[in-house]
């Protein structure tokens, strides 16, 4: 219960600092202004099997010259013979403000609930470091180092835990032509009681200037889990992607 009677302190805290930091003009973010997408997939097959696929995703974000702050909104659901064997969500929100031509410093929110995962949930806030590493033409790739704290509830207990963790993230992309791109999305939360690492790895093609085609690869980790649980998920999802500003 630390995590939950602190967050508020520390988030104000992280607020004033991002605030308070000198800012140089020299990174461009990749747009000013907003930029949202909403991405929608469903599958259903029928006969010896029946089963039924459905995902969501959100993504939105906000530039300034000094800020940029991205929304992020997953839910992923997956039936098979009229059981629910897949459910997930997740949210985020990150607020970078920059420092110089290539670098910027970061607060960062997440929470994860996954119906057949070793946890109901986890819920992290964390701050630190991040880099523009490559700031080609066509290929960008951000780093980012920080630490913070994660709380979690285990599922089969209904303990809730919480304790400090260390975090690493990388975000690539690849623009291949004018209406092709490949991104990569990694996020890694690591502690004393687990390592949680996520994967996103994406194609996405343009079928229009607001309408796009992207199929995903996602791998879910997670080292200490249950008996019985599997510590790796997968899901590969083909989507119809709108952006919208």
């Amino acid at each position: 219960m630390l995590v939950r009677s602190c967050r508020p302190v520390r988030l104000s805290l992280v607020s004033l600092i991002l605030a308070s930091i000198p800012v140089s003009q020299g990174l461009a973010w990749e747009a000013e202004g907003w930029q949202s997408s909403i991405e929608l997939g469903a599958s259903k097959t029928t006969g010896n099997t029946e089963s039924t696929n459905a995902s969501a995703r959100f993504r939105a974000e906000h530039t300034t010259v000094d800020w940029r702050n991205r929304i992020r909104l997953d839910a992923f659901f997956h039936e098979e013979d009229d059981e629910t064997t897949g459910e997930r969500y997740v949210a985020g929100y990150q607020a970078d403000r920059k420092l110089g031509e290539h670098d910027y410093v970061f607060g960062a929110l997440r929470y994860e609930r996954d119906r057949f995962s070793n946890y109901d949930y986890q819920a992290s806030a964390t701050a630190g470091y991040g880099r523009r590493l490559i700031d080609g033409e066509r290929v960008r790739l951000d780093g980012e180092i920080g630490a913070g704290m994660r709380q979690v509830r285990i599922r089969t207990t209904g303990e809730t835990d919480s304790e400090p963790v260390g975090r690493l993230a990388g975000n690539f992309r690849w623009d291949i032509s004018d209406t092709a791109r490949l991104t990569d999305e990694l996020l890694i939360l690591t502690g004393s009681d687990n390592t949680e690492v996520e994967n996103i790895l994406a194609l996405t093609a343009d079928i229009s200037s607001r309408l796009s085609l992207r199929t995903s690869f996602t791998v879910k980790h997670n080292t200490d889990v249950e008996p019985g649980v599997d510590k790796t998920d997968t899901i590969t999802d083909v989507a119809l992607v709108y952006r919208f500003r």
